[in-house]
């Protein structure tokens, strides 16, 4: 019997995504955490997924994700699951910026920095919107 992460890949890998995504990188691999967005202070909305590639480094995807225009949007992974209400939420040493949104919907994938432990806690990925402190929209990861 497959696992559920066997499934989600097998699934993830048939949608029409090989076509939308934004690099090179293979998507065969292992999908380690996955996680739905949802708004906080801004209508945002999308999947993540976090896979290994065949050469073992690790991914971040977001895939038909969407948010509100704005300037100065990054994406963060979080040590925590910010919550609504927790709109002056700031990424301190508990948070890894992994880039910036220049677009604001697609696909985009990111690769962690060599080094970065996924185990070492991270629960979410983050909309942040650094010139006005505040989280747009959050993926809790599973």
């Amino acid at each position: 019997m497959k696992s559920r992460k066997q499934m989600a890949l097998a699934l993830f890998l048939s949608v029409p995504l090989v076509a939308a995504a934004q690099s090179a990188v293979p998507l065969s691999g292992i999908i380690g955490w996955t996680g739905r967005f949802t708004s906080l202070t801004r209508p945002t909305s999308g999947t993540v997924v976090v896979f290994q590639n065949r050469d073992g480094r690790t991914h971040l995807l977001l895939h038909r994700f969407k948010t509100q225009s704005d300037q100065n949007l990054q994406v963060w992974l979080y040590k925590n699951v910010p919550r609504r209400g927790d709109q002056n939420l700031a990424p301190s040493g508990s948070a890894l910026k992994l880039g910036e949104l220049t677009q604001f919907g697609g696909d985009f994938e990111f690769a962690l920095p060599s080094g970065v432990d996924m185990l070492a806690g991270y629960k979410s990925v983050v909309i942040w919107n650094d010139q006005v402190k505040r989280v747009f929209g959050v993926a809790p990861l599973e």
